[in-house]
């Protein structure tokens, strides 16, 4: 197998140990192909979106980097909870409507925002 070297911050290391233990196994990389094992289910998934889509989107984010993204997407947003959690962190649950494209176009701008902690889409 190809060596490929990364940089990763301390929470990054203390994450890859805590999953390698978790899941047993034997070093980082398998961790590390884990995780990217897991990354590309979800984007296959979102790749068969189509149509008109709904379902359930659940974000954990800083609050004090409370994410303006939702608001470029209010038009497939039809309920938001917002709820503040323990150490600066806030929770939103949506009730998504709307075509795969923007759905999709969604979840990859909070995937991809440095404040968002979890993305996890529920396909009703």
């Amino acid at each position: 197998m190809p060596i490929v070297s990364i940089s990763l911050t301390e929470k990054n290391l203390e994450t890859l140990d805590m999953l390698q233990e978790a899941y047993g196994l034997t070093g980082r990389s398998e961790v590390i192909r884990l995780c990217i094992r897991s990354a590309e289910a979800e984007v296959r998934e979102r790749g068969l979106l189509s149509g008109t889509v709904e379902g359930v989107l659940v974000t954990i984010h800083m609050s004090e980097g409370d994410d303006e993204n939702r608001h470029e997407f209010q038009e497939i947003i039809t309920t938001q909870v917002h709820s503040h959690l323990k150490n600066g962190k806030c929770l939103d649950v949506f009730l998504i409507r709307g075509k795969a494209a923007i759905v999709r176009a969604m979840l990859a701008e909070l995937q991809s925002s440095e404040y968002i902690e979890y993305v996890k889409f529920i396909q009703s």
